[in-house]
Parts: C-alpha cells; sequence; structure tokens
C-alpha cells in the first residue's frame, strides 16, 4: 500500500518537470503554475491518509494474529519463558488509542503525520524538479544566444567585407581606364593582375580563413597595379619579410590599411613615399604601413578603414594591436596580429 504512495510522489515529479514547468512557469503563467501545484499537494495528502486509512483497519488483525502466536509460543514449557519478553513486546507493541479524535475518519496523529510527510516530499520534489529544469533551460538559453550571436558576428564580417570588394574594384578599374586611356603597354599586364585579383576575391576569400601566402600575393598584385597607373614621382617601397609557410589569415584584411595609403597618401604634383613592410615572426604578423598627408583631413574617414578596423574587432578580439598616428605630415599604422589557432 505505501508503494502507492511513492509512485504517486513520482509521478507529481514527472508532471511538474515535463508539463507544469515547460508550459506555465517558463512561459510566466505563475499564478496557473501555483495553483495547480498546490492541487496536486492536496491531492497527494489525501491520497496518503487514504492509503494509511485502510493501513490502520487492517491493523488489529495484524495484532490478533501476533496474540495468538504468543499463546502458542506460551505453550511450550521450554521455551515459553525464553520467549516471554519478546512475546509481551509484541502484543503490547504500540496501538492506535480507542478513542483518539479523528479527522476526516482517520486518527488525528496519522491525519497530521500524512500532511507534514507529503508536504514536506512533495516540496523537494518541486524544488529539486525547478532547478534541474530551470538550469538546462538556462544552458540551452546560453547556447541558442552563442549561436545567434556568431550568426550575426558572420552576417556583420560578410557585409563588411563585400563593402571592401566592390571599393577596391571601381579603384583598380579606374586605375586601368587610365593606363588604357594613355596607350600604355602596360595595361595587357594590368588586366592579368585584376584577373588574378577577382579570382582570389570571388573564389578563395570567401572562407573564414585563407593561407596567408595566397592574401601576401593579393597584396602583391595590388601594390604593383599600383606602381602602373601612378607617376613616376610616387615613390613605393614594398618589403615582404617571414616565413608564411602554416600561417592563416582572415581574407582581404591588410588591403584596406595598404588602399588607404594609396587613396589619400598621394599627390600628383609633388613627390610622395609610401612605405609598406611586411613581416612575420613565430605567427605574428606585423603590418606598417606610411604614407605622407595629402590632404590634412582625409584619413580616418575612409569607410574601407573603419571595416577594417571593425573586422579586427570582430575576428580576432584581443588577439591584435593596432597604432594609428597622423602627425600631420605622416601617417602611419603599425598592426600586430596573432595568426595563431586557438
Amino acid at each position: 500500500m505505501q508503494a502507492i504512495s511513492k509512485i504517486f510522489l513520482v509521478g507529481i515529479f514527472y508532471l511538474n518537470y515535463y508539463v507544469l514547468l515547460p508550459r506555465l512557469f517558463e512561459r510566466k503563467k505563475y499564478f496557473s503554475y501555483f495553483l495547480l501545484v498546490l492541487s496536486a499537494i492536496i491531492l497527494a495528502v489525501i491520497q496518503d491518509i487514504i492509503v494509511r486509512g485502510k493501513l490502520i483497519k487492517a491493523r488489529p488483525f495484524v495484532i490478533k494474529m501476533a496474540e495468538n502466536r504468543s499463546q502458542r509460543m506460551n505453550a511450550d514449557n521450554s521455551l515459553g519463558d525464553f520467549f516471554a519478553p519478546f512475546n509481551d513486546s509484541m502484543v503490547s507493541s504500540p496501538r492506535l488509542p480507542l478513542f483518539e479524535t479523528k479527522i476526516w475518519g482517520v486518527p488525528r496523529r496519522i491525519f497530521f503525520m500524512s500532511l507534514n510527510k507529503v508536504i514536506s516530499f512533495s516540496l523537494i520534489l518541486f524544488l529539486i524538479g525547478g532547478l534541474i529544469r530551470l538550469s538546462f533551460s538556462f544552458i540551452k538559453n546560453q547556447n541558442e544566444k552563442k549561436v545567434l550571436e556568431n550568426a550575426n558576428q558572420n552576417a556583420e564580417v560578410n557585409f563588411l567585407r563585400s563593402q571592401i570588394n566592390p571599393h577596391f574594384l571601381f579603384n583598380t578599374l579606374n586605375g586601368i581606364y587610365s593606363l588604357a586611356h594613355v596607350g600604355s603597354k602596360q595595361t595587357e599586364s594590368a588586366i592579368l593582375k585584376l584577373s588574378d585579383l577577382m579570382r582570389y576575391v570571388l573564389y578563395e576569400s570567401g572562407e573564414e580563413r585563407v593561407e596567408l601566402a595566397k592574401d601576401i600575393r593579393y597584396l602583391s598584385n595590388y601594390i604593383d597595379l599600383q606602381r602602373l597607373r601612378l607617376s613616376s614621382k610616387i615613390i613605393i617601397q614594398y618589403e615582404m619579410k617571414g616565413n608564411l609557410e602554416g600561417c592563416y589569415i582572415a581574407p582581404l584584411l591588410l588591403i584596406s590599411f595598404i588602399e588607404n595609403a594609396f587613396k589619400h597618401g598621394i599627390s600628383y604634383t609633388n613627390s610622395s613615399l609610401i612605405k609598406i613592410e611586411i613581416s612575420v615572426f613565430e605567427e605574428i604578423l606585423t603590418l606598417l604601413v606610411e604614407n605622407p598627408v595629402i590632404e590634412t583631413n582625409s584619413f580616418g574617414d575612409g569607410m574601407g578603414l573603419k571595416n577594417a578596423i571593425r573586422r579586427l574587432e570582430l575576428l580576432y578580439p584581443a588577439k591584435h594591436s593596432l597604432d594609428i598616428v597622423n602627425n600631420g605630415r605622416l601617417h602611419v599604422v603599425n598592426l600586430k596580429l596573432n595568426l595563431k589557432s586557438d
């Protein structure tokens, strides 16, 4: 009979865990939830009282069996004296008072025993079920939040990268147009380099990480295109040092800093010097870009540079340092980037 009470309490636990918590509590229907919890506890109390009442009604029969057993054992003279204390204790085992006050037909002592026991166990089961359910819900929400944040971050990175490509393409096409306009023999070479650049942009830069050697080759082609279209008054010093093997980088990340130098640091009347140095040592990439300030308020306002800075923040948090200095005469970019994968 007592197994029924235990099964009933287990049923309350699963009811709370799989029905009440997800459908009411997690949907903020607190009044309905606590009302049903209270109803479940009341039902559990009533059920336990009924079970205990049936056990009590069966108890006189159990006591009568003990008395008969005592009489049979006392009939044996050799064992009667030995078992007498045990027999007495069985017959005189605690019985319910004949005139004990009853509540709903159940002795008062049994009623309050059931009330205390069932309420205590029910509250513990509800509390344990709630903690387990809420813990799983919290973990699930955190995982979903992280997935959403990653999705938003990827969408933002792709948007920023898509802004770079058209900007670069239009600038390069303008450069080739200038070569074709003056009938330069270098137009054909410029078109081939542009083709190589576009192949990288369209087919290889869509990955999250690309080989650093490919991205450096992309930069080198870009600088060569700039050399083709610029006059001899513009001096470009480009140097690449270090071992690129085994290194990977987010594609089209460095181009904005270099492109910014050509966009804002060139004078078509005076001589200009643009210095670009890239070095890689133990998977630490250093980019140094230095160019003259032609227009005082032109630097730092370009969309490409802002996009590059934002991509660094998204893709390499706590793994890069960027110093941009403009003293009115020179504009210097010093970027250090940790390429080591986590």
